[in-house]
């Protein structure tokens, strides 16, 4: 679809939310599917979609990655003249998930012209049966290229949410995108900052364990709103392992409540 032209709005869903970042490492994925629970755990209906092509793992993080091979060429469209969803979305935890990490084995890799790749994630993206929905958070790649510069420009998004760490380089890339999305005419919703610090398992006083930036939002772009920051926690990882995440297991902890936190805001800002 060339830019200026009308983006596709999913039906039944109220709002469609990205969650990127300007590099990979950051614990983006893992942001989105917890944050994807905690709005859950609010009362919302939500949705989650898997648009990292390369490297998709939310169904890892929800313990649904398949471990064989795939046996056959796929094919998966760029385009249908037939609009009519009929891809049922697999339900986890209270979430709707799509992926393409559902029909891949773990070490199967997507060889695919990028000049088709945004194209195909927005076909697959409109043929899920989505259902009535409140939130359906779009997992980015990180970067700024393709599919990001196509799914920005075909998909009616209602807001961007930014994951970033307190480090120089993970500010400056992430301060790099925006620029993506704000020619794009996307809202920013506000920045969560994930590694943010640790909670001392003696004393429960916060410990700064990366060198923080003297990079501040507030000098940085002082428009953008600070959702949050997302303590680390070793039951993140254990999570993962064990197929359960993080918010699935360990719900009432502070780390937990910091997701719940951020789930409000974006409620409130939504008025969902």
């Amino acid at each position: 679809m060339p830019e200026g032209s009308a983006t596709l709005r999913i039906p039944g869903v109220s709002h469609v939310l990205a969650v990127a970042s300007g590099k990979g490492g950051v614990g983006k994925t893992t942001v989105t599917v917890n944050l994807a629970l905690a709005l859950h755990h609010n009362g919302a209906r939500v949705g989650v979609f898997d648009a990292d092509l390369y490297g998709p793992n939310v169904p890892l993080m929800l313990g649904m990655q398949r471990k064989e091979p795939t046996s056959r060429d796929l094919h998966i469209p760029v385009a249908r003249t037939d609009r009519t969803p009929y891809i049922p979305p697999i339900e986890r935890f209270g979430l709707k998930v799509m992926s393409i990490g559902l029909v891949l084995g773990d070490t199967d890799t997507v060889r695919l012209d990028p000049r088709f790749a945004g194209r195909m994630l927005r076909q697959t993206c409109q043929d899920v049966l989505w259902g009535e929905l409140d939130f359906l958070l779009l997992d980015f790649p990180p970067g700024t290229g393709e599919p990001q510069h196509t799914l920005l420009h075909t998909i009616h998004i209602d807001g961007v949410l930014i994951v970033t760490t307190p480090q120089d380089l993970s500010l400056m890339d992430t301060g790099r995108s925006l620029g993506v999305f704000r020619q794009a005419g996307i809202p920013i919703v506000g920045v969560i900052e994930n590694m943010s610090f640790l909670h001392c398992p003696h004393c429960g006083e916060p410990v700064e364990v990366f060198c923080r930036s003297e990079r501040e939002w507030a000098v940085e772009a002082p428009e953008l709103t600070l959702l949050g920051r997302i303590p680390m926690h070793r039951a993140i990882s254990r999570g993962i392992d064990a197929g359960h995440p993080f918010m699935q297991a360990v719900p009432n902890t502070p780390e937990a409540r910091a997701f719940l936190h951020i789930a409000t805001q974006v409620c409130r800002m939504f008025r969902a």
